[in-house]
């Protein structure tokens, strides 16, 4: 049942989010014991990512209070997920904090690995709605030692899975799935008893730093994800009309330089952090310059000759007129279960992990009863062999109407800028003088802001 349920969970997940980017995978062994520790920001999203992402089969620890209901408890255990009980929960139900409360999850976990199995582990203990990472348990650095000094699995490796969502609450929105450096247990020393623990958990916890963006609070987190979105516009090369757009990993990469570079500000003299907030002032004037003429600042630079235009029509048309009605006949035989799993979705929202767990949740349950119904339908009209063609055919239709819906989308954002530069083409030459101008500024600043740090530290 595993690869069935991780084909399931691969669908829905590409099916709620736009675009799903993957960053590191060749730095999980095929082979050997592993030990994944992933942030856990997206409640079950988080897991189901892992499982759709990582080669491997995946044993699951997840908090044990998820398993007091029966038909959950009945579910989890099927797929193989073990429970894992926190000391926080042992305390309010009036049982034993104790390390022993672990044991047969531990013995669990030993036995997956001892058999060069894969097991997945959220050291921070919870899912949260924080822009930063929780305090991380010794969970997980436990069963490291534990697995190498009690159960002699020396090859063991330790690896880090960062996951950042673009909206997590948002359908359609980007995801990055970054692994980061394995700690390969066999060359990993520290001292023995509890600090060992503590120094693992301390190596695990800069690993996913590394890997996950990290801020003050939200307003932080928003601002320099916004600005890293604008900054990469800015160096990006004007794609071709109808290209859906980035990925987030770019978008990452910048918000952590961002991050960096605000915290040098701190100690920076007066000049530079001048500098610094007229650059922020000279971004936000451009998109809203840009967003009032509605245009987007990649969309900036496209060519205005009639022959690039003209090819762009007879394209985009082309796959319209074929993908078109596919796509529609997907539109119509998902609406109804997406809309009523959207609606479930946003009843009673208490964290904004709820809406994107509810609705694949709820989502997986339509579709399947929907597909079930359909299918059962044209079985008794036209026999068992037409409706197994029909049932293949809809997944199919709704992956080409989610894609074609995107590339339409983005083709009628750059059909909008063609048309408005062509009627005023002072616009756009405004408008890239002002990003080549912003482009030697992002460099400038940067290069004064490294030059004042390497001075201050010498």
């Amino acid at each position: 049942m595993y690869p069935l349920l991780r084909a399931i969970a691969g669908v829905a997940l590409r099916w709620y989010y736009r675009d799903i980017q993957v960053e590191g995978l060749a730095r999980i062994p095929r082979r050997g014991p592993l030990l994944l520790v992933v942030n856990h920001p997206n409640a079950l999203i988080d897991a189901l990512l892992v499982v759709s992402v990582v080669p491997r089969r995946v044993l699951i620890t997840a908090k044990a209070t998820i398993f007091q209901n029966p038909v959950a408890d009945a579910l989890l255990r099927w797929v193989g997920v073990v429970p894992l009980r926190r000391a926080s929960d042992e305390i309010q139900r009036g049982g034993s904090p104790g390390p022993a409360r672990n044991k047969q999850t531990f013995q669990a976990v030993y036995d997956a690995l001892r058999r060069s199995g894969t097991v997945l582990i959220f050291p921070e203990g919870k899912s949260h709605d924080e822009p930063f990472m929780a305090p991380l348990k010794t969970g997980a650095a436990r069963m490291a030692l534990y697995a190498r000094e009690t159960g002699g699995i020396a090859d063991l490796a330790v690896v880090p899975i960062g996951l950042t969502f673009e909206r997590k609450d948002a359908p359609r929105t980007r995801v990055l799935v970054q692994i980061g450096e394995p700690i390969t247990m066999a060359s990993w020393h520290a001292s023995s008893g509890s600090a060992a623990a503590d120094a693992l958990t301390a190596e695990i916890d800069a690993r996913l730093r590394a890997i996950t963006l990290n801020f003050p609070t939200i307003d932080d987190a928003t601002r320099a994800v916004r600005l890293a979105s604008l900054i990469a516009a800015l160096f990006d090369e004007t794609p071709s009309m109808g290209v859906v757009g980035r990925g987030l990993g770019a978008e990452i990469a910048i918000a952590r330089r961002i991050d960096e570079l605000s915290g040098r500000l701190q100690h920076a003299d007066d000049a530079l952090r001048r500098q610094a907030d007229q650059l922020v002032r000279r971004l936000d004037a451009v998109e809203r310059v840009a967003a009032k003429h509605g245009v987007l600042v990649e969309d900036v630079g496209i060519s205005l000759e009639p022959r690039r235009a003209l090819r762009f029509i007879v394209r985009e048309g082309w796959l319209l007129l074929i993908g078109g009605p596919v796509a529609i006949w997907g539109r119509a035989n998902h609406w109804l279960p997406f809309r009523a799993a959207r609606i479930i979705a946003m009843r009673s929202v208490d964290s904004a992990s709820d809406p994107a767990m509810r609705t694949l949740v709820a989502g997986t349950a339509f579709v399947l009863v929907t597909y079930l119904a359909q299918s059962a339908l044209v079985a008794a009209v036209f026999g068992p062999l037409v409706a197994l063609v029909y049932l293949v055919s809809l997944p199919v239709a709704a992956d080409i109407n989610f894609s074609l819906s995107e590339r339409l989308r983005r083709a009628m954002q750059r059909a909008r800028a063609f048309l408005r530069f062509r009627r005023d083409p002072e616009l756009q030459v405004r408008l890239k003088e002002e990003l080549g101008g912003l482009r030697e500024a992002v460099r400038e600043f940067d290069q004064s802001l490294a030059a004042q740090g390497s001075g201050t530290t010498s």
